[in-house]
């Protein structure tokens, strides 16, 4: 537990001051997940993905960061189509594990461009998706600790209860909401209070889809980087969905 806290502290004390004062910081610390966690999921077969492909997914990813928009979903899907003929020049490249690269090419794209993107305009909703995220996941806990009874997905996650499920998704919908409400300007009230809704649900739904790739792998741990946490993917697993899921709902508004 020790060691927990002082990973936990030294997390904070990373993430904080990239969020507070941004630029090159900020910049710094998405790079940072981003080839972090390429490496923890390129490592997750017993074979594991050759070198060469590690490289050149991480490389496709954060260049796409830096693309025009326009070109940005073409590039995606040049990049998938590379990595669907890697098993062709790669008899260690499993098929399951090109589509695995490829699915996590897409998704880190989204949460790179989409991160920055609402970084940028307003810093205040990465606060509100981190509050949200995490403040379900401690509640969630609190709540299935004190009154869980009912198990919500034995397969997956044996501990985890409905009724914990239940009292995240309520503290972290009040909670958020009410921080948006008060510090995030109210031009923006329609995507916060759908954001309150849905970020801790799909925030649980993250968790649990984690949870089963890593049975499907039979590990314990995406990576070992953080003592106490695993690797990086085991501490940011609900928040990538949740970046996800927000920027969809801040761009539909807008489109309004």
């Amino acid at each position: 537990m020790k060691t927990r806290i002082l990973t936990m502290f030294a997390i904070l004390a990373c993430v904080i001051p990239a969020l507070l004062f941004g630029g090159i910081l900020i910049d710094a610390l998405v790079v940072f997940i981003i080839v972090v966690g390429l490496h923890e999921v390129c490592q997750l077969s017993e074979q594991h993905c050759p070198r060469a492909v590690e490289y050149f997914l991480i490389a496709a990813v954060l260049f796409s960061l830096i693309l025009d928009a326009r070109l940005r979903l073409p590039y995606v899907g040049f990049v998938c189509i590379i990595l669907l003929a890697m098993p062709v020049f790669s008899e260690k490249m499993l098929v399951s594990d090109t589509f695995l690269c490829m699915a996590f090419a897409a998704f880190f794209v989204t949460i790179g461009t989409g991160f920055l993107a609402m970084y940028n305009q307003e810093p205040l909703f990465i606060w509100f998706i981190i509050l949200a995220t995490y403040v379900c996941d401690s509640f969630a806990y609190l709540c299935g600790r004190f009154f869980g009874k009912h198990k919500l997905c034995v397969r997956i996650s044996p501990k985890k209860t409905i009724e914990g499920s239940i009292g995240g998704w309520f503290f972290a919908a009040v909670i958020s909401f009410l921080f948006a409400y008060f510090f995030i300007s109210h031009e923006h009230l329609l995507a916060m209070a759908l954001g309150s809704i849905f970020l801790p649900i799909f925030g649980q739904i993250g968790d649990l889809a984690f949870s089963a790739i890593k049975r499907s792998y039979k590990i314990k741990d995406f990576g070992y980087l953080l003592p106490g946490h695993g690797g990086i993917l085991d501490r940011v697993d609900s928040l990538l969905f949740n970046l996800t899921v927000f920027y969809l709902i801040f761009t539909a508004v807008n489109l309004l």
